[in-house]
């Protein structure tokens, strides 16, 4: 229902600008549309944090809500004259503030282990073929990894640990459907879908699970960190 209102409201978003440039070039109108984004733009954060208001994606989903919406109505309100705020003193805390929070998530989180694999300015891809799959870490950084699992040798009823890291960077896992999995992540300015369970934002977290009939399919725990990036697991 969500994602119909968003289609419904960006299609009536992308009418709404065509009509205007069509009335200014047939010159029935002339308002400018720069005019109206310079000003008006705030407008997209506040809707932004409307719509994690109404998902109701927990504590994460809740701060970054009242964050977009408050940082929208300043910058908005300031635009429009209606009061004067310095936001210099928001940008001062933000970022320090943003890399103590990943910093502390990694602290707190479970710990690493297995083989490490680093995706650095380049690709780690693994969609070719059969492969041996371990418990393991992969770091996208600035940076991509594909992994399909439906190509790795998973061994019946055993369980197994991927954590995966995407700082400025994406990582995409494909999990066969015969298997049992269980999935965490965090993410800090930019997105986690799991299982067709999406979030986002400035921060928030997610737990979603898939449980396969099979007693002896292979158990699969990921666990994801997301700074200014992406990761999608399906």
């Amino acid at each position: 229902m969500m994602n119909d209102k968003r289609q419904w409201l960006l299609g009536g978003a992308f009418i709404a600008l065509g009509g205007v440039l069509l009335a200014n070039n047939l010159g029935y109108t002339d308002i400018s549309v720069g005019w109206l984004f310079r000003n008006f733009w705030p407008l997209l954060l506040i809707y932004w944090g409307v719509s994690f208001l109404m998902e109701k994606k927990g504590t994460g989903g809740l701060v970054s809500g009242i964050l977009l919406i408050a940082l929208g109505t300043i910058i908005l309100g300031n635009r429009q004259g209606w009061f004067e705020v310095d936001l210099s003193i928001f940008w001062t805390f933000f970022w320090p503030v943003v890399l103590i929070l990943v910093g502390i998530s990694f602290i707190k989180g479970p710990r690493m282990f297995g083989s490490n694999n680093m995706a650095i300015l380049s690709g780690i891809e693994k969609t070719k073929g059969s492969w041996y799959f371990e418990d393991g870490t992969y770091w996208a950084i600035m940076g991509g990894v594909e992994l399909d699992l439906n190509r790795a040798n998973l061994e019946p009823k055993r369980e197994y640990h991927l954590f995966c890291n995407a700082i400025m960077g994406g990582i995409e896992i494909t999990l066969p459907e015969d298997v049992t999995a269980y999935c965490q992540g965090t993410v800090f300015l930019g997105g986690l879908e799991m299982l067709k369970d999406e979030t986002g934002g400035i921060y928030a977290t997610q737990k979603v699970e898939q449980i396969s009939d099979n007693p002896d399919a292979p158990i699969i725990r990921i666990h994801s960190r997301v700074a200014l990036g992406g990761i999608e697991i399906h």
